[in-house]
């Protein structure tokens, strides 16, 4: 079929439906702007376009999901109790370290039938303190301190990362002396700084006759966890 040339040139008004030339902006009878009516029909095309697909939206949701668990995590990893420091016994009255930078003292341990002890009284007036154990000839650097809520916790004195071997009280929590990381003194979980998941390393323990008591095998036992 043969195209009519005289339609090729000409264009119908949308409006009024009067015969225009191609080449004309506004309808010649009506004044209807084409140029208006070509910007609509593009608008609604890119509106299409643009309108997410199913595949992406259950992907926007999905990865909503993961950053939503991976945030309630380390909320969790930061807050949370360790079980066997909060099954330990109140041995104290609560203490109030706000405001205050409490540096170690260091203490001597003794050995006496598998346990290495301390005067549980330097432990109360000192509030931190830092001992060794003679393994063989190997020193490893323990301490023991009270926690706010009144327990006493005993772990291995080393900030495996960055080989620091000192800490102190600071407010509620526990201060790396050498690269600062800080851990909650009731949980030893990282709150801030580069060494967050190896605080000093729990030991449990027993209170007897003014003393702290910790397993020598435990100790003796330990190797760095990095």
């Amino acid at each position: 079929m043969k195209k009519n040339k005289r339609n090729v040139h000409r264009k119908i008004c949308p409006k009024c439906k009067t015969i225009n030339l191609r080449s004309n902006r506004f309808c010649k009878k009506c004044g209807f702007s084409f140029f208006r009516s070509l910007n609509d029909k593009r608008g609604k095309v890119l509106a299409k376009k643009k309108k997410p697909s199913f595949k992406t939206a259950i992907l926007l949701i999905t990865t909503a999901l993961f950053l939503g668990w991976i945030g309630s995590m380390l909320f969790r990893g930061n807050s949370g109790k360790n079980p066997a420091i909060s099954s330990l016994p109140q041995v104290t009255e609560r203490v109030d370290y706000s405001g205050q930078s409490i540096g170690m003292t260091n203490v001597e341990a003794t050995v006496e039938n598998g346990r290495i002890s301390i005067d549980f009284d330097a432990v109360l007036d000192n509030k931190i303190v830092r001992f060794e154990y003679d393994n063989n000839g190997s020193k490893l650097p323990l301490l023991a301190y009270i926690t706010p809520s009144g327990k006493a916790i005993t772990a291995v004195s080393v900030c495996e990362p960055c080989r620091s071997t000192r800490f102190h009280i600071r407010d509620k929590s526990m201060v790396c002396n050498a690269c600062a990381t800080e851990w909650n003194l009731e949980t030893l979980r990282g709150i801030k700084g580069g060494c967050l998941t190896y605080p000093p390393d729990f030991i449990p323990n027993t209170i007897e006759n003014h003393r702290i008591w910790i397993d020598e095998q435990a100790v003796s036992r330990w190797r760095p966890r990095i």
